[in-house]
Parts: structure tokens; sequence; C-alpha cells
């Protein structure tokens, strides 16, 4: 909401998804939400859903859908009859989404690029999902609109080494200097009222 590029680090069930629900529904334009697994992208559709908010796109190849099928869903994102779109980070790879992309920026904006599970930028991205490494790059490049503004870039994730965030920050293009790009509560230990116990890494 400050228009900054962050890193935001909270613990399980501490309010990660509704940052970005607030922030893409407050700010005009379309979110764009980056999940490693489809399993998290259907808990997150489901989540809005339950808040009576039904304008969720998922693209996903677990959906099992036709080629009309996919044209269909990718057309309503490109006439921005969507407020927030859930892809894998190998989407934005493919050029049949990038052109829906490119189409949408035309008339719409795309507010924010968030990444949740951020930690898997630096975990995964070195390893064997590459698409990772250019996440960054990719969300500004194509989600920049006809005034050519690039979406703000927000990494969202509950486990994260030191080592890792530092990763995180480089890969994700975002000042190492500037104090305010990193979000994290004083304490990762969850409130007694809450089912689970839960310590980060990052505060060993």
């Amino acid at each position: 909401m400050s228009h900054r590029d962050t890193v935001v680090l909270l613990p399980t069930g501490a309010g990660k998804s509704l940052i970005y629900q607030l922030s893409g529904l407050f700010m005009p334009g379309i979110t764009l939400v980056i999940d490693p697994i489809t399993a998290l992208i259907d808990d997150q559709i489901e989540g809005l859903q339950e808040l009576g908010i039904d304008r969720g796109k998922p693209i996903a190849s677990h959906f099992g859908w036709t080629a009309k099928q996919l044209e269909d869903v990718q057309r309503t994102i490109a006439q921005g009859g969507a407020w927030f779109v859930f892809i894998a980070p190998e989407r934005l790879q493919m050029p049949e989404f990038r052109r829906t992309l490119r189409e949408l920026t035309q008339t719409h904006l795309v507010n924010l690029g968030v990444i949740d599970e951020a930690h898997c930028v630096s975990e995964q991205g070195h390893d064997f999902r590459p698409a990772y490494l250019k996440l960054a790059a990719n969300v500004r490049r194509l989600g920049k609109d006809a005034s050519d503004t690039p979406p703000l870039s927000t990494g969202l994730t509950g486990t994260a080494s030191r080592a890792v965030l530092k990763d995180l920050l480089l890969e994700l293009g975002i000042d190492l200097n500037e104090a305010s790009s990193i979000i994290r509560p004083e304490s990762f230990i969850r409130h007694p009222s809450q089912p689970e116990s839960y310590q980060s890494p990052s505060m060993e």
C-alpha cells in the first residue's frame, strides 16, 4: 500500500494471504499471485470464495482444461475479468500467457506481483525450477502498463534463513540496504490461542 517492493516474513496462520488480498482490493488493477504448487492455488481460491470474492482466476494444468477452456480463461483475464490471477512461476514463460498479460496491460493495471512461499525462489530456483530466477524480471517486464509502470513486487514467506532472505532479496531485485523493504514481526512464536507453535529458522 506504500508502493514499496517488499519481502514479508510472518509465521503460518499470521495473515500473509490477507496482505495481498486487502492490498489487491484497495489498489486499482489486477493482482498476480505466483504459487509453487497447485494445492496452494486451490487453497487461495477457496479462501477468496469464503470471503465472498469470486473474481479469482487460476491457471494450472491440473484442471485438465481443453485448449478452448484455457483460451476462454485467458481471454477473461486479458479483458480484466479477474481481480486475482493465480499461476505457477513456469506459466510466465509460456508464450500464450505472455500474450494474455500484454493484452491485459493495454487497458488495465497489474498492481502487485505476489510471490507466495517466496523462499522457493532461493531454495528451488537454483536447482530444479529455474523459472523462479527469472520471476521478478518477468513480472516487472510483462506486467508493465501502457505508461511503462511495472507492478510492485511482494514476497511472502514464513520460512527464510538469513542466507535465504539475502538471496531472495537479490533475486527479486529488492534493495538490500532499504530496511523498510523487509517486514517481519518481533517474534515468530504464534499466540497461545493458536493451535500450534511455530518458530522460524530465521530467528535461530
